[in-house]
């Protein structure tokens, strides 16, 4: 029975992974091109965070059978690397009911911008 409770977790924790990368290509995406062409620096627009939960939301498929809801918890804008971390976290107490409470996984998801030809990538 543990070994099918920790698969579960895996796998969710995995399914996290997979959102906060969706999430930070997204903003990643909505980067102001405008600051960037004239001071050359990353700048988050106004939408850059409601970009990234919608598509932490959306790529939640495996979570959301069990109304465990991804939310984006941080989003931070490097100019020096030319990178943005999008963290995004989820309560997975309803994975397990009763045995343990408050179960909250965090993942990073980390691209890489490519400022000069705005092709965007998840760094490995």
């Amino acid at each position: 029975m543990i070994g099918i409770e920790l698969g579960r977790y895996f796998y969710a924790r995995a399914e996290i992974a997979k959102t906060a990368d969706a999430a930070a290509l997204a903003a990643a995406a909505e980067i102001s091109q405008r600051v960037f062409e004239e001071t050359g620096d990353l700048r988050p627009t106004s939408r850059t965070w409601a970009i990234a939960q919608a598509f932490a939301s959306t790529n939640n498929d495996y979570l959301a059978e069990y109304v465990v809801n991804a939310v984006v918890t941080g989003i931070t804008v490097d100019s020096g690397d030319d990178t943005v971390l999008v963290q995004v976290s989820a309560n997975l107490e309803r994975l397990f009911p009763g045995v343990v409470p408050d179960t909250v996984v965090t993942e990073n998801g980390f691209p890489e911008i490519r400022a000069f030809t705005r092709e965007v990538f998840i760094k490995a």
